[in-house]
């Protein structure tokens, strides 16, 4: 898997708000890391792990297809990953304002409305509800802290 530079990585929360014709400004920061892409813009898709989409660049779609190839073509989870994820996936692209319009079933299973949350996960991004950002958050902060503390562990041993 190749992973992206620390400056195109997606970092950091940003909050924007939906405007009357469902357009929604992309943080700067998240639109220069995408600079590279040929669609001037990001792909997304409906998250299978809650009410939020999963976005990326163009390397979004070459992490499916590889994860798809190591399946049986003629499986049944290939062929519910590959009609959910590639069925499901959507380029949005940036007009001359840097703002996208998000599908309408998009906004409903992301539950958005007025305001949206940009949030960085290092090769993606989720775009969720603001509100109740913050409390999202810090219900998480203590397994973070805890799955960082197993990470630094040495083998065989527990973390200082």
């Amino acid at each position: 898997m190749n992973l992206r530079s620390p400056e195109t990585s997606f970092l950091g929360s940003h909050i924007n708000k939906i405007d009357q014709k469902g357009r929604v400004a992309a943080p700067a920061d998240f639109r220069r890391a995408l600079d590279g892409d040929p669609i001037r813009g990001f792909y997304a898709y409906r998250s299978l792990r809650g009410p939020f989409l999963e976005c990326g660049g163009g390397d979004l779609i070459m992490q499916f297809k590889r994860m798809t190839v190591e399946l049986d073509p003629y499986g049944e989870d290939c062929d519910a990953l590959e009609a959910h994820i590639f069925g499901d996936m959507r380029p949005l692209a940036f007009d001359t304002e840097g703002r996208v319009v998000i599908p309408e079933a998009f906004k409903a299973h992301a539950q958005l409305k007025e305001r949206v949350l940009f949030q960085g996960r290092g090769e993606t991004f989720h775009i969720l509800a603001a509100d109740g950002a913050e409390e999202r958050l810090a219900a998480t902060r203590e397994r973070a802290s805890e799955a960082l503390r197993r990470l630094r562990a040495p083998k065989g041993g527990s973390a200082p």
